[in-house]
């Protein structure tokens, strides 16, 4: 009997251990960010809206960098999450705040990596700004209302300097999900996230107004001459 006793007790060690893998200190409340209403199109070229995810329980996104390692080599990781949290009333979005990132370019960036959730086109940096992202790959969950509940890195599987883990050990948005599917909010509302910084937004054009050369591309071209 004492031995079953002992071999509970020692059960209940090695699950809390392994619990505490996967547990994020709660940071100090902060004011949360919020998106306002935006218009982004996607790859496809269909409008988003942010009235149009009232009817899902959060929205998480995904900032891409097509040329960027680090968010390419997550690409495997966002689908799974994605098809994971689908069910369970979750939308996902990736978006491209590289100005140069054209629609054509975006559809055949998400066939390569097999990203199967729409792909929005942000130039302006609209919604990763108002997210507060700073580099990619970044994931943002919003509640259906536009506060941003989580921003940050996807997990722990590459460290600061840049190496990478066989295995994450703390799964951050996945935490951030369950939390808020719960009826909760995160532990944690922002973690530092490791990628390629955001490229230099588009110009944010009036109502009504036009690209033109003097005005919008030749500033971004001296820019980067």
């Amino acid at each position: 009997m004492g031995f079953l006793i002992g071999l509970a007790a020692l059960g209940g060690v090695v699950l809390a251990v392994g619990l505490s893998r996967h547990r994020i200190e709660p940071a100090e409340p902060v004011a949360p960010r919020c998106v306002e209403e935006f218009a982004l199109r996607d790859a496809r070229g269909q409008l988003h809206e942010l009235k149009q995810w009232q009817a899902h329980r959060a929205v998480l996104l995904f900032v891409l960098g097509t040329e960027c390692p680090v968010s390419n080599g997550y690409a495997p990781e966002m689908r799974r999450i994605a098809a994971t949290y689908a069910p369970r009333g979750v939308a996902t979005f990736g978006v491209h705040p590289d100005p140069e990132v054209s629609a054509e370019v975006a559809a055949r960036h998400a066939a390569e990596y097999g990203l199967d959730f729409p792909v929005l086109l942000d130039p302006a940096q609209e919604l990763v700004g108002a997210a507060g992202v700073r580099v990619t790959p970044e994931a943002v969950v919003l509640d259906p209302k536009g506060r941003v509940l989580y921003h940050g890195r996807i997990d722990d599987r590459v460290a600061p300097d840049g190496k990478r883990r066989d295995r994450p050990r703390t799964l951050d948005v996945e935490i951030a999900l369950e939390a808020v599917l719960a009826g909760g909010v995160p532990p944690v509302a922002e973690v530092p996230a490791f990628g390629c910084p955001l490229p230099e937004p588009a110009p944010l054009l009036d109502e009504g107004e036009t690209i033109t050369v003097n005005k919008h591309v030749a500033p971004i071209l001296w820019k980067h001459c």
